[in-house]
């Protein structure tokens, strides 16, 4: 009995550690808890966005994106294209997770190289998150209902599948995470653009 043992021999006793607190169900809630900050954060950018061009800027933003909302056709080889193109997309966001963990598993500081790559990972990434935030946002603002049921079902679950990638990465960007963990959210990321191409192609609003 640790108490016992503690009290007759003198020596302090490690404290128990349990799954829920250390283990891979608090990381898993991490993970959760971090993916729904990030929806909720992109969200929110993208409705601010939306806001000002509807209030001052939705006749220059309709010229400029020039929406005709045609649709794709209902091919198998259009929803393949299209979670080919998403997947490529976020494999990208996938590398700088794969480059915070090598830093995190190797013995000492992460190398000057290591850094610079992670640093230029995480810029070209806020880029390409900022300028999509943009799009979206001024698409929704500029034809508002109608850009709204052209996003519906397939936007939502995207959205989802891209921030549980920026949320593993955020999670593990300076620490290492268990591989389990690591797959696994890699894989229900790309099982999320599955279901967005096959939304995108045969589901209609």
């Amino acid at each position: 009995m640790i108490v016992a043992s503690h009290l007759t021999t003198g020596r302090p006793t490690r404290p128990l550690v349990t799954e829920s607190s250390s283990g891979p169900v608090a990381v898993r809630a991490e993970t959760v808890w971090l993916w729904a900050g990030v929806c909720a954060v992109t969200c929110g950018c993208v409705l601010v966005v939306a806001g000002v061009v509807r209030v001052a800027l939705a006749a220059r933003a309709r010229d400029w994106l020039g929406y005709s909302f045609r649709g794709v056709p209902a091919r198998i080889d259009v929803a393949v294209g299209i979670f080919a193109h998403n997947s490529r997309a976020i494999l990208g966001v996938f590398g700088l997770p794969l480059i915070a963990q090598i830093g995190a598993r190797t013995p000492g500081v992460p190398g000057p190289v290591l850094r610079i790559i992670g640093a230029g990972g995480e810029l070209i990434l806020a880029g390409a998150i900022a300028a999509n935030v943009l799009v979206v946002g001024a698409a929704l603002g500029a034809y508002g209902v109608r850009m709204t049921k052209a996003m519906l079902p397939h936007g939502p679950v995207e959205l989802a599948a891209y921030s549980l990638a920026l949320a593993l990465y955020l999670q593990g960007r300076r620490r290492a995470l268990p591989a389990a963990h690591l797959v696994g959210v890699a894989v229900a990321s790309i099982a999320l653009l599955a279901i967005a191409a096959a939304l995108e192609t045969f589901v209609n609003v």
